[in-house]
């Protein structure tokens, strides 16, 4: 049932796709043929548009966005995750991590937008107050030869088959291990703030630390994150210095993209700011189907989605190196973003 006539600030569709308005006084977007989605935040829909502005080309649309309100996301990629001495070998991941560094970071530092990094890390009372859910997540390991669930009889599942075994997980200690060179490394406990383990991956804690320097404006910042999600209502430090800082879009990257990355994207989602995905910045090691639901849904409903390439020809020539890095082959629907 209608409560009334739309206020005069938010246009109905129009049958000429003419430009419209799209939220509410207080925060809207503008869409346009010419444009597309206008996710600039003037002060009213009525303003100048701001300046400076990015048209970013998105899959099936382009969008225009504040730099100075907008924020680029690296989550996860740490020594735990893409470190050859924890035993990882992904190439997936690590193509990710070569994009990023090549594309999305450089992009970022030419437009001058912001760039936070967000890792796993836990502190001791963190520990003392783990959800179970949590634990049983770095605990507890599938045994690759249980039988396909969806070839047992119905109501019949792994209870008394052995689906999980306990493992050394969260907080328990690594012990040593050897790089590829046979440099002893003290790997900390798992996942635990100040380890070995819970920092970033060599070549992006090399970029992290000069986003620190001086000259660097604005200077990266770096977040610990002790839930699967970095904005969800117990990570408040993230979400308040998002808006202390006047940022409201954010850029997503970081792995892996099924649980941590499209966690953290949704609640932001919820929390009302600008979501993009950038997709080649992202990778899972699931199977290849969980990446791909992600792309979709944020293609259709979580905000857009678009990738670090068409980030770097945003920034202009000297990011835009597209031949560079060979981008993962995906079916049809999810190929590149860009519009050639």
């Amino acid at each position: 049932m209608s409560t009334g006539d739309q206020p005069d600030w938010r246009t109905k569709p129009r049958k000429d796709q003419s430009p419209t308005v799209i939220g509410d006084s207080k925060k809207f977007w503008k869409w346009s043929k010419e444009e597309g989605f206008d996710l600039t935040h003037p002060p009213t829909p009525n303003s100048d548009p701001v300046q400076p502005r990015l048209k970013l080309q998105c899959a099936m649309t382009p969008i225009v966005i504040d730099p100075a309100k907008t924020a680029l996301l690296i989550i996860d990629l740490q020594n735990y995750d893409l470190h050859e001495a924890s035993g990882n070998n992904n190439p997936e991941f690590y193509r990710a991590e070569d994009i990023i560094l090549q594309y999305a970071i450089p992009a970022a530092r030419e437009t001058g937008i912001q760039i936070i990094w967000v890792t796993t890390g836990y502190s001791d009372q963190d520990l003392k107050q783990m959800d179970p859910g949590v634990f049983k997540t770095f605990n507890f390991m599938p045994v690759e030869t249980s039988p396909d669930w969806q070839k047992l009889p119905l109501g019949q599942g792994w209870s008394n088959k052995g689906m999980f075994r306990n493992q050394k997980g969260v907080g328990d200690e690594i012990g040593e291990v050897k790089d590829k060179n046979g440099k002893v490394i003290d790997g900390g406990r798992i996942l635990v703030k100040g380890s070995w383990n819970s920092w970033l991956h060599d070549p992006l804690s090399d970029a992290y630390y000069e986003g620190k320097r001086a000259d660097v404006v604005p200077p990266d910042v770096h977040f610990h994150r002790n839930r699967s999600s970095g904005m969800c209502d117990r990570m408040k430090d993230v979400t308040r210095v998002l808006k202390q800082n006047n940022l409201q879009t954010f850029l997503f990257t970081g792995i892996s993209i099924d649980q941590c990355v499209m966690g953290t994207l949704q609640d932001a989602y919820l929390k009302g700011f600008d979501t993009i995905l950038l997709k080649d910045g992202c990778a899972t090691d699931s199977p290849s189907y969980a990446q791909w639901s992600v792309e979709h849904s944020c293609l259709i409903s979580w905000g857009f989605l678009s990738s670090c390439k068409d980030f770097a020809v945003t920034a202009g020539p000297k990011v835009d190196k597209m031949e560079d890095v060979e981008e993962a082959e995906f079916p049809e629907p999810f190929r590149s973003c860009r519009c050639s």
